[in-house]
């Protein structure tokens, strides 16, 4: 299961790239090969397989990558912002992609 933030990062970069495509729901779904109630519920934040969002992002001209960053209960606080800059920068990069 993927985490309810990743989950909602993942919806909103779907509907700002479908939105900059011009691209409706129901086109999306043929587009992806999946049904129209698979992309509402992506839209509204629902959880899916890895392979449903892969389709999805495919089906707006996209390829789905995934890095890691660790970031450890250990981690003193210094290396814990640290830590949390670098997953905004990432995460800036996605919503430019």
């Amino acid at each position: 299961m993927v985490s309810p933030s990743a989950v909602m990062r993942l919806s909103s970069l779907l509907k700002k790239l479908r939105a900059e495509r011009g691209i409706s729901q129901l086109q999306l779904a043929d587009f992806a090969g999946v049904n129209r109630s698979v992309v509402h519920r992506a839209a509204r934040g629902g959880d899916a397989k890895l392979a449903t969002w892969e389709k999805l992002f495919w089906g707006v001209g996209h390829d789905l990558e995934f890095d890691t960053i660790e970031c450890s209960e250990e981690e003193d606080g210094l290396q814990r912002e640290e830590c949390e800059r670098r997953r905004q920068r990432r995460l800036a990069g996605l919503n430019m992609a």
